[in-house]
């Protein structure tokens, strides 16, 4: 056989599974609770995407991001819907014009009390005060060293997050560069919207440490709530339509994903 068709061959090959990097990550209560399946994350190439299981480990949905953009996938309803500044800015209108259509029906007291309380709240958001630090500790999670970085929101620890520097873990380079290219999306993304910028500004802050949270814990009056881990990293070859839109599956908007849920 001629020796570029052999070649070709192998091009397409490596078009139609691509190595990439493949992490799950579960669920547990601590201090004895058991592990349970939550996600998994796929990366190459600077595209991320994460998938959300079910209580039976089936993929419920996944967020999709790649080239600057983000899509929500709901695997159950076979829809989509593209997640950018335009469309979030409009579910946060509609949003609020459903809330002052309730507040209407209420007593002018209650009214005016509720909205009081709603825009203190929003205050509040608008102006926390987010510090993500390296606490120089560190810690085994699973069968990584890592080192632990602290979330705190005015002051208040509110989750420590268990670094493994990117040279430990196996297809690390990639993992870390697609996670801060889908935070640093996110993030953008979230900043149109002036209740969100708090999530947003949190999101940019994990882009500091070099590497890849494989613990994350979640605090409640600085004790432990819960925690994310990560169970396993591989390289492996995934199929090229890993980050695509499954064939077949409809574009819906933001506010009909919402009201389907509702």
């Amino acid at each position: 056989m001629d020796k570029r068709w052999i070649m070709l061959g192998w091009m397409s090959l490596a078009a139609a599974a691509q190595a990439g990097t493949v992490v799950h990550m579960g669920r547990r209560t601590p201090p004895d609770g058991k592990s349970e399946p939550r996600s998994v994350i796929y990366a190459q190439g600077g595209q991320f995407r994460m998938d959300t299981l079910d209580a039976h480990g089936n993929v419920r949905d996944f967020v999709l991001v790649r080239d600057g953009q983000i899509w929500q996938v709901d695997v159950g309803r076979r829809t989509f819907y593209h997640f950018d500044k335009t469309a979030l800015a409009g579910q946060q209108q509609a949003m609020q014009a459903r809330m002052q259509a309730a507040l209407q029906q209420l007593p002018p007291a209650q009214r005016a009390a509720m909205e009081a309380h709603v825009n203190a709240m929003l205050q509040r958001i608008q102006h926390d005060v987010l510090a993500f630090t390296d606490t120089g500790r560190t810690d085994k999670a699973g069968s990584w060293t890592c080192e632990v970085w602290q979330l705190k929101r005015n002051g208040k620890p509110e989750s420590d997050a268990c670094i493994a520097p990117t040279g430990t873990l196996n297809g690390g380079a990639e993992l870390v560069q697609a996670s801060r290219k889908a935070a640093a999306t996110a993030a953008d993304v979230l900043s149109s919207v002036p209740a969100a910028r708090a999530g947003a500004a949190r999101l940019a802050m994990f882009g500091t440490a070099d590497g890849f949270a494989v613990r994350t814990r979640y605090l409640h009056n600085g004790k432990p709530e819960h925690e994310e881990i990560v169970t396993s990293i591989a390289t492996q070859p995934l199929p090229a339509d890993t980050f695509a839109i499954p064939k077949g599956f409809i574009q819906t908007t933001m506010a009909h994903a919402e009201a389907d849920h509702d």
